[in-house]
């Protein structure tokens, strides 16, 4: 009313315009009203508020978080009035519970005290807009509800001072419950859709009343339900379906139907296939964890950064994948929850412990680790094809009870005779087959099913039928397994086919592809494989463990007349008989598709222990470049985690070599096992390693093996089963693997490995003047002049020859004559060279490493115990010198054990009779190499060329 004191507060949205009119009263002869105070019903006379300062502040986090967590706030400053706000000062009382790590901001920061955060923020000028990020950790025991408020303060007058405050509150989770699956593209739609949640703590956790929803529709779980400590319950929308599918019923279900299941209260929320939230809340109605996945909203509270996919790298499917949690390699528990995409195994981020699938039926906790055991045990190794059948048939024929194979085909008739007859004495023969192999079941295995079937036997298949809601667990059975007895356990890298196994007389030679069979008594590998199977083949749980039957699509066709031609003369037996070792071994056992990717043990694990002076040698039908899409993909995108182990060997110092199939290779794909001998042979001549690449076929239907032999610190390991080098061996399929320590098995398999590696030769036809390879050894590489150290000096020996040597006691030296004062230094007991392998001999290992990156095979100083030292040999040459060769002239002479001359390099002013010297190179750092590195003359000049690129260890 007139005469009234009004209070009016000015509008930080309407700087600049008029805030207060003033009106002329009637009857007030035009006298304007004082500021602040105004009368009814007449115009208005207009007029401002002095202009000032307006700071305002917002802090946002987030609205759940668990103890032990990292929390972080974003913080925003603004001054929206129109003076400058001087000496603005900002302060952050941090809540008891909660620890200062980090800011962003450029402001200086001091702490008065350890909950008291205080930014100097200066002058702020009119529209300043200051924004920076705060980065605090929840403590242990912390609980209920954080309440962060940050204060600013300006000696400029404001406007407002109640905009100076900004509040985050954000509830503490235990997190003692989180979700730890979701299978929502089931295989029979919105029926089989399953959550699975799991118990983090080491508590009993009561989640009664607790919900499951996707923002529209929810499912509660029933009161009273207990879920135990570091336990998982499977929640499903139909029981019957989830069982189809998953093998077993679920804990919880909104329709149980006959089964003794829980139901579930509410809605089940039906997940959308190309994206959704999946929700859980406690019983009080608060969110405890959140998953985004595809499309969905990756706004939702509780959830940060981008939407987890699932993974399909190498053409895995996507339908029917199972979203699961990381597993920590050292526990098997879940990762620390951090509210994001890289808390879950689909992961794109980690290339070992990611970017993986999941599929119903599959049981990870239980096989999550590796099989690791010492223990007594008689173990035979058969090699394909020179003994292999002979080893199996014999073990089969000896078989008294039971007879159990897991495999992926079933095409020997030799193989399938010997079941029959031991089904035929009373043996229980059972097989499990894949029942999709490439190509499909064909008649030859159709054939002798339903002989093995007529004898009493029993042929299974894992199939696939969708129309029937029929979907199999993995995308191969491919491990190839035996347990005979229940007393033997048979793990291989071959199939049963007349190829892989031939059965003819060896007496004349053969013809197959090669592989490795491990027989073996030890008991955990026996119980291993029992439990495997047991999970595998369960035709009572598993609806795609189907029996062969007599039916049109089981039976072969009409007139079909089974294959039983086998072997040939071509291949010259190497192992007449299988290798029998008896002893105390260390035993890790390796599957797919739940632990074979391991990396703190299992192959990777052992790999990844490789250093300098140890090997590690490959021999396998395939290893890919990369992995992931076919098309687009590369190494440095879809690393192959095998292959990048293998290198990353190389890169430490270790001897790698990669032998690879090439009967079945097809060079134009992109990833061939040539595109990988090309990758890897290029980064060894880039990075000069000892890492080299071949195709072979040394058996005549290609190399079938999944075989890795390493050698760590002088101890001897053996890798054998059915893996290859395929993401989808290691992801999708069942496989399987026996790893052994056995110095005695590793010689053995390096030498089968040595005599695989391809030997060229150079025929002689239509060539003037040729000159065969050499029957001995030769010196292939001298560097005698390096720029500064002349400690990085080296010599290379190479053996051209098809056969392995052994050079225990060969000398090398510079010392023409016994009196000359030079040196000569000896090979140790065991030396041994194979063919086309070389033999890098340097002053000082340690200053060859810096400069070449990798270790020599031996060295005249002892600079280092990684790399074993020459001998020195006292009766000859002066022992107050080492070997070191001169600058203008020398001669390099590699000697027998008789000592007498095998190979002789003399270039400058050195010389040597009968032998033609080189001159002196004419740039520093280049070396003296023989090209081609098998040939021999004599003459230096013909036989070695000036080399300005050094590589000790590769052949030109």
């Amino acid at each position: 009313e007139g005469g009234d004191n009004q209070s009016l507060t000015r509008s930080p949205d309407l700087a600049g315009t008029p805030l207060i009119k003033h009106m002329t009263a009637p009857g007030s002869g035009g006298a304007r009203f004082s500021p602040g105070t105004c009368l009814n019903g007449a115009s208005f006379m207009a007029c401002e508020l002095p202009p000032a300062a307006d700071v305002v502040l917002g802090k946002t986090g987030p609205a759940i978080a668990a103890p032990e967590t990292t929390v972080v706030y974003q913080i925003r400053v603004q001054n929206v009035g129109d003076l400058t706000a001087v000496q603005t000062i900002l302060t952050d009382s941090l809540p008891a519970g909660l620890t200062y790590v980090a800011h962003s901001s450029s402001y200086p920061l001091t702490r008065p005290d350890a909950h008291t955060l205080v930014w100097q923020l200066g002058d702020l000028p009119a529209q300043a807009d200051v924004q920076f990020i705060l980065t605090t950790t929840l403590d242990t025991a912390v609980s209920g509800t954080l309440t962060n408020t940050i204060q600013a303060a300006t000696t400029t007058t404001e406007t407002s001072t109640s905009n100076n405050q900004a509040t985050a509150v954000t509830v503490i989770n235990s997190r003692d419950v989180v979700i730890d699956a979701a299978y929502y593209d089931g295989y029979e739609g919105l029926l089989d859709e399953a959550i699975a949640l799991r118990n983090v703590s080491s508590q009993p956790v009561d989640v009664g009343g607790w919900q499951i929803s996707d923002g529209s529709a929810t499912a509660v779980i029933p009161a009273n339900t207990i879920l135990l400590p570091q336990t998982a319950v499977w929640l499903t929308n139909d029981a019957a379906a989830f069982q189809r599918q998953f093998g077993h019923a679920p804990d919880l279900a909104r329709t149980p139907g006959v089964l003794a299941v829980p139901a579930l209260g509410g809605t089940w929320p039906g997940f959308a296939n190309d994206g959704d939230e999946v929700l859980l809340r406690n019983a009080a109605g608060i969110l405890i964890d959140v998953l985004v996945y595809e499309g969905g909203n990756t706004g939702q509270v509780g959830w940060s950064g981008a939407a987890l996919r699932p993974y399909t790298g190498s053409s895995l499917a996507q339908a029917g994948q199972i979203l699961y949690r990381r597993r920590d390699q050292a526990t098997g528990r879940p990762v620390a929850d951090t509210d994001t995409a890289a808390d879950w195994a689909q992961t794109a981020d980690d290339v070992v412990n990611g970017r993986k699938v999941r599929y119903p039926g599959w049981d990870l906790d239980a096989y999550f680790f590796t099989t690791q055991v010492t223990e007594t045990a008689v173990i035979t190794l058969a090699i394909a094809p020179d003994n292999a059948y002979e080893a199996l048939v014999r073990q089969i024929d000896h078989t008294q009870s039971r007879i159990r194979i897991e495999t992926l085909t079933l095409e020997s008739v030799a193989i399938s005779d010997a079941l029959i007859r031991a089904a035929s004495r009373g043996v229980a023969v059972t097989l499990l087959l894949e029942g999709g192999p490439a190509g499909g079941v064909t008649d030859q295995e159709k054939y002798l099913c339903r002989a093995l079937e007529q004898a009493a036997g029993q042929c299974w298949f894992m199939i696939n039928d969708a129309p029937a809601d029929i979907y199999d667990r993995y995308g191969y059975l491919h491990a190839k397994l035996m347990l005979l007895d229940d007393q033997w356990a048979v793990i291989s890298s071959q199939n049963l086919s007349p190829e892989s196994l031939p059965n003819d007389d060896k007496s004349d030679g053969t013809w197959g592809r090669r592989g490795v069979v491990v027989l073996t008594d030890a008991p955990s590998v026996v119980e291993h494989l029992q439990s495997l199977w047991n999970h595998d083949f369960d035709p009572v749980q598993h609806a795609d463990i189907w029996r062969w039957s007599p039916t049109t699509d089981w039976l072969p066709s009409p007139g079909f007349v089974p294959l039983t031609a086998t072997g040939g003369i071509t291949y010259g037996v190497r192992y007449a008989q299988a290798a029998g070792f008896s002893g105390v071994f260390p035993l890790e056992i390796i599957q797919s598709p739940e632990n074979s990717l391991r990396d703190v043990d299992g192959l990777l694990g052992l790999v990844n222990r490789a250093g300098p002076g140890d090997k590690v040698w490959v021999e396998q039908l395939y290893e890919r470049p990369y992995w992931g899409p076919t098309a687009g993909g590369s190494p440095l995108t879809d690393p192959n985690p095998r292959l990048e182990a293998y290198i990353a060997a190389a890169r430490r110092g270790a001897d790698v070599r990669l032998l690879l199939d090439s009967y079945f290779d097809d060079p134009s794909s992109p990833t061939s096992n040539q595109a990988t001998c090309n990758y890897v042979t290029t980064l060894a001549r880039t990075e000069h390693l000892h890492l080299t690449c071949a195709l072979g076929n040394p058996t005549g239907l290609g190399i079938h093996n999944k075989m890795v032999l390493v050698r760590v610190n002088g101890r001897g390991y053996v890798h054998v089963g059915s893996l290859n080098g395929s993401e989808q061996s290691h992801k999708d399929n069942r496989e399987l693997a026996l790893q052994i320590q056995s110095d005695a098995m590793f010689d053995l398999l390096s030498g089968l490995f040595i005599s695989d590696w391809p030997h060229r030769v150079y025929l002689p036809l239509m060539m003037n003047n040729f000159i065969g390879p050499a029957d001995h050894l030769l010196i292939s590489e001298v560097l005698y002049d390096p720029p500064g150290l002349d400690t990085t000096e080296f010599i290379e020996l190479v053996n051209p020859t098809p056969f392995v040597w052994d050079i225990s006691s060969y000398s090398l030296g510079d010392a023409v004559n016994r009196t000359d004062f030079e040196d000569v230094r000896r090979f140790p007991p065991g030396t041994i060279l194979g063919r086309d392998q070389t033999l890098v001999v340097a002053t000082a290992a340690a200053d060859f490493f810096a400069e070449f990156g990798h270790y020599p095979d031996f060295e005249i100083l002892n600079t280092t115990p990684l790399v074993p030292n020459l001998l020195d040999d006292p009766t000859w040459g002066d022992p107050a010198t080492f070997l070191q060769l001169g600058n203008l002239g020398d001669e390099v002479i590699l000697r027998n054990a008789q000592d007498q001359a095998v190979d002789v390099l003399a270039y400058g002013a050195g010389s040597y009779p009968g032998m033609a010297s080189c001159p002196l190179v004419s740039l520093l750092n280049a070396s003296l190499e023989r090209l081609p590195y098998w040939r021999d003359t004599d003459d230096c000049v013909v036989d070695f060329r000036e080399w300005p690129f050094p590589n000790p260890g590769d052949l030109p």
